[in-house]
């Protein structure tokens, strides 16, 4: 038995989707439905750089879902404090919105996992305490 797994949680949404995206919206929507078939709440920081009514009709193709949060906008240049402050804050959106969430996985445009989702959600249930 595993003496750190909390029995009060359901195995999902106990694992989360955090993306920083900077462009290629229209993938970004293919990548979030992927991440939330597999039960998992997904927040979307889109850089503040992509035109309002960009990230408009983008917010507006996945207001279907409510399990689909987008945080606040900032400016994003590689290797600056914008992409950390992104992260940040879409992680607090995480945390605050879905409290069962044990994990958050952060991921950027350029990232799709390889393996099914549903083994990445085993490797990490089988680590509760990271």
């Amino acid at each position: 038995m595993d003496q750190f797994r909390h029995k009060s949680r359901p195995r999902l949404p106990a694992h989360a989707l955090e993306f920083v995206f900077q462009h290629t919206l229209d993938r970004a929507e293919q990548v979030a439905r992927h991440w939330r078939r597999a039960g998992c709440p997904v927040v979307i920081h889109v850089d503040s750089n992509v035109p309002q009514k960009t990230y408009d009709a983008f917010v507006a193709s996945l207001a279907d879902d409510p399990e689909v949060l987008f945080s606040k906008r900032h400016r994003c240049e590689w290797g600056t404090w914008g992409l950390v402050a992104a992260s940040q804050d879409a992680a607090e959106l995480m945390l605050a919105r879905f409290e069962k969430v044990r994990h958050v996985y952060l991921t950027s445009g350029s990232c799709l996992p390889l393996r099914p989702v549903e083994e990445l959600v085993g490797y990490l249930d089988a680590r509760p305490g990271t």
